[in-house]
């Protein structure tokens, strides 16, 4: 089975962006399969792992569209510990997340999971 990608795009109407790469953890809990990023506090969930990327996509697109017509975005990604500049956007790394993110050290201690990095596209108005 060909695994789906995360699609998380929110279109301004401007083409710049800035492609950056952040961790997701990947884990089952009561039957549900979870997609989370420490990067941005997001979750998204479903039967199963496809299903689970499709609504961490949506939920994804919410964020960027909600925080970009708010304003907001650079302030809520300075707020999660990135490096932003310009053309840069960086998030934590694991390693630090995992020592500040309390529900994060819980799901690495207590479930069975997988770690990937997916391709985020976030505007260049951030």
């Amino acid at each position: 089975m060909k695994r789906s990608r995360v699609k998380g795009i929110y279109n301004t109407g401007k083409s710049a962006k800035v492609t950056v790469e952040v961790p997701v953890i990947i884990f089952e809990e009561d039957g549900v399969t979870f997609i989370y990023t420490p990067a941005v506090d997001l979750t998204g969930y479903g039967r199963d792992e496809d299903e689970a990327r499709a609504s961490f996509g949506e939920t994804l697109e919410e964020f960027l569209r909600y925080t970009i017509n708010k304003g907001t975005l650079h302030d809520v990604l300075v707020s999660y510990g990135w490096k932003v500049g310009k053309n840069r956007k960086v998030p934590r790394s694991l390693v630090h997340m995992l020592t500040t993110n309390e529900y994060l050290a819980r799901i690495f201690e207590e479930k069975q999971y997988k770690k990937a990095h997916e391709t985020v596209h976030i505007p260049l108005v951030a």
